[in-house]
C-alpha cells in the first residue's frame, strides 16, 4: 500500500514537472531527462513507469481524463438542476481544455505527431475510458435512467470532449450551454 501511494506521489511529481515544461517549451524539446530532472526523479525511473516519451504523453493524457472525470462527479453529485450539472461538467472541460498545455500544443498545430495520434487515431482505449467514467456518473447521478441511454449520452460526451481537444472550440461562453442541451433530455431536463 505504502508503495502505491509512493508511485501516485511520484507521477503526480511527474505530470506537474511535464506540465511545467510544456509551458516553456515545445514538445520537440521536452526530454525525459528533463522532465526526471524537474521531478527529482531517475531517468530509468520514467523508462520503467512510462516506456518512452509517448508513454509518459499517453498515462499524462489518462491522468488528465481521469481528473476530469473526477471532477464532472463532484459537479454532477453537488447540482440539483439537472441541465445546470450538465453545463457546468461541459464547461469545466472547456475550460480545462483551454489551459492546459499539452491541449493547447495539439490544438495550434505545434504537437508532435505522436500527441496528436493519442488523441485521434490512436484515441480508442482514451474514449472508452472517458466514456466508461462518464457512464458511471452520470448512472450514480440519475439511476432511473436506463443503462443504454446513459452509455449513450456519455459516449456523446466523451467524443464531443475528445473532438475539442484536437481543434479548438469556437469563442463564446454558449457552448458549454448548447452542448448540455443535446444531452439534457436523455436525463428528463
Amino acid at each position: 500500500m505504502a508503495r502505491s501511494r509512493g508511485r501516485g506521489r511520484t507521477r503526480e511529481a511527474v505530470f506537474a514537472a511535464l506540465r511545467e515544461l510544456l509551458l516553456e517549451n515545445p514538445w520537440a524539446e521536452v526530454t525525459l531527462e528533463a522532465v526526471a530532472k524537474k521531478a527529482g526523479v531517475s531517468r530509468q525511473t520514467l523508462y520503467n513507469d512510462f516506456g518512452s516519451r509517448r508513454g509518459l504523453a499517453e498515462a499524462y493524457t489518462f491522468a488528465m481524463a481521469e481528473a476530469y472525470c473526477d471532477a464532472v462527479d463532484d459537479l454532477l453529485a453537488a447540482e440539483p438542476e439537472p441541465l445546470a450539472a450538465l453545463e457546468a461538467a461541459m464547461q469545466l472541460f472547456l475550460t480545462g481544455a483551454a489551459e492546459d498545455p499539452l491541449i493547447r500544443r495539439v490544438q495550434s498545430g505545434e504537437a508532435h505527431h505522436d500527441l496528436v495520434r493519442i488523441v485521434t487515431a490512436d484515441s480508442g482505449p482514451l474514449l472508452d475510458r472517458i466514456a466508461e467514467r462518464l457512464a458511471a456518473g452520470l448512472a450514480g447521478r440519475w439511476p432511473t435512467v436506463d443503462a443504454a441511454t446513459v452509455e449513450a449520452a456519455a459516449t456523446l460526451m466523451a467524443r464531443l470532449a475528445l473532438g475539442l481537444v484536437t481543434m479548438p472550440p469556437p469563442a463564446g461562453d454558449e457552448l458549454a450551454k448548447r452542448m448540455a442541451l443535446l444531452v439534457a433530455p436523455a436525463f428528463g431536463a
